[in-house]
């Protein structure tokens, strides 16, 4: 009789046990690769899914009215029929879409639909399993008209006093000194860079948000805007506008930085829309070099204005908060305040006039302002072709002003938190015999519009807002004087005489409003006045938000 040995029975186990894993593992295999299959199918599926949403949500957005027809035609050319054979649904939601918030809300006014939303879905049968699994694919596209905004002064219009001025401001904040000729800064008024310009000079950003949050002195600002009109068509750029800007970036000194986004607020601009947005350079100059200059006093002497070499006006001023240049939609956002609002900044000026020096000053005038911010936003754009023919709304509000005459409190350029208060100055001494002293306080409103702007759509669109011009200004300050004369020190209660000095003094007056006023114009700061333009528009730029 014949027997196994253990060890041959052991062995043959132990060859069925391995047989059976192999099988087990190969049947783990192909599942996993049955899996695969179906898994990458509706992968797949997902993704052409995404791409019919997506390109169903950019059609519609262009015909907003007729959203849901659109989306069906985009998708039908994307072969997707619906219902088709597994049951296709397209579902279209027209809406409004909140650029600041990313956030889109179904349904709501005609005038802020701004989006549509369409969903996209199918079922997709498994290949190796049992059954089918529904998928969707959802894309949100935004449209919005856009325009750019900026409110100060219109400085297209140079002349040789203008240039003068210029140089004394532009110097000053510069922290350096200048003579530039009438040719520069017109060159620089007339001459306008595109945002997509300054993204393209600067290698290290690729988009004009990454521009915007970039840390640039002064200089480095004024060298890449040189470059890039350098890279433009020579042919429309003035070789003495970028000869002029790189000797500004010289003569600027590396003490002064600052970011674009603080001067130029894109924020609610879709994408890289505000790319095309076209900058005024001589406002890009003035305003940068004040942002860079944040809380500094600018003391700004005379100037060298020909007043006859009797008088001299001695300035300081501060700022209060910085300028801006707005490009964004138009209308209020959700949370009621207005989208797209450029603002002007809040200065407080400190002013010394002296008549007679040379005769140890026989007029001292101190005065003091603190000239409100003034504000002008995008209420609506009416799109039309040719572009030039489109209509863009503007609210435009200038705030009060509050003038002193007479010595205010130390602090007052600095203390934030308070008014200014004011005594008595002596503003009249005639050789010690007879003095005058004088304090005057009033507040005055500002002035307030809508204005309609059409094309052309740059820098020399400007219109203005009229509230209380600077005559009026001193007019009303001239009247609102308290007078104290007195002779030999001795109080003189004489209302004949004091009327007979409210005479003279006005003269003197309309002497500051013929100085004040072209020196404050071009630091975009006009009492009471509120230039506004709109300097770029662009129509319908439609983006996928989602």
């Amino acid at each position: 009789m014949f027997f196994k040995s253990r060890r041959s029975v052991g062995r043959s186990w132990q060859r069925g046990a391995i047989s059976t894993m192999a099988a087990s593992g190969l049947a783990l295999i192909i599942g996993a690769g049955l899996l695969a299959v179906d898994l990458g199918s509706l992968f797949q599926t997902k993704r052409q899914l995404q791409n019919v949403a997506d390109m169903a949500a950019l059609s519609a957005i262009n015909d907003i009215s007729a959203a849901p027809a659109v989306a069906l035609d985009s998708a039908a050319l994307n072969n997707f029929a619906v219902p088709g054979a597994r049951n296709n649904r397209l579902v279209s939601v027209v809406g409004a879409y909140d650029f600041r918030a990313k956030a889109f809300t179904a349904g709501g006014g005609a005038a802020d639909l701004n989006a549509v939303q369409v969903t996209a879905t199918t079922t997709q049968p498994y290949f190796f399993m049992f059954g089918s699994r529904e998928i969707s694919a959802t894309a949100t596209a935004a449209s919005s008209d856009i325009a750019g905004l900026s409110i100060g002064t219109a400085l297209l219009n140079i002349d040789t006093q203008k240039s003068v001025l210029l140089n004394g401001l532009l110097g000053k904040l510069l922290h350096t000194s200048l003579n530039l000729g009438v040719a520069s800064f017109r060159g620089l008024a007339t001459t306008s860079v595109r945002l997509l310009d300054l993204v393209k000079a600067q290698a290290s950003v690729g988009t004009v948000d990454k521009l915007l949050a970039l840390d640039l002195t002064l200089a480095d600002l004024l060298k890449l805007t040189a470059t890039a009109l350098t890279q433009t068509d020579l042919a429309t750029v003035d070789a003495t506008v970028i000869d002029t800007l790189n000797l500004l970036a010289l003569k600027s000194g590396g003490d002064l930085s600052l970011k674009l986004g603080d001067l130029i607020d894109a924020s609610l601009a879709p994408g890289n829309s505000a790319a095309e947005a076209n900058i005024n350079l001589l406002q890009l100059v003035t305003l940068a070099a004040q942002v860079a200059n944040g809380k500094n006093f600018i003391n700004i002497p005379a100037l060298g204005l020909d007043l006859g070499g009797l008088a001299k006006l001695d300035v300081a001023l501060t700022m209060i908060e910085p300028p801006s240049i707005a490009i964004g939609p138009p209308g209020i956002g959700a949370d009621g305040h207005w989208r797209t609002q450029a603002h002007t900044s809040q200065w407080r000026l400190k002013l010394h006039l002296v008549i007679g020096e040379v005769l140890g000053g026989l007029v001292n005038l101190p005065l003091y302002l603190e000239v409100a911010a003034g504000d002008a936003w995008l209420k609506s754009i009416d799109c039309r072709y040719p572009r030039d023919n489109s209509i863009v709304n503007v609210g435009v509000a200038s705030s009060a002003v509050r003038a002193y005459v007479g010595n205010v409190n130390a602090d007052a350029m600095t203390n934030r938190s308070a008014a200014a208060t004011v005594s008595k100055a002596t503003i009249l001494n005639v050789l010690g015999l007879v003095t005058v002293d004088a304090r005057a306080e009033v507040n005055l409103p500002g002035g307030a519009a809508d204005l309609a702007f059409t094309g052309p759509f740059n820098a020399g669109n400007t219109q203005s807002v009229d509230g209380l011009s600077t005559t009026g200004l001193f007019n009303v300050l001239a009247s609102s004087l308290i007078l104290d004369v007195k002779l030999l020190g001795l109080d003189l209660q004489l209302g004949t005489l004091l009327d007979a000095l409210r005479g003279v003094l006005n003269p003197v007056f309309a002497l500051l409003d013929a100085i004040l006023a072209p020196v404050l114009s071009l630091l975009g700061i006009q009492i009471g006045i509120a230039d506004v333009s709109v300097f770029t528009l662009t129509c319908g730029a439609p983006q996928l938000v989602r």
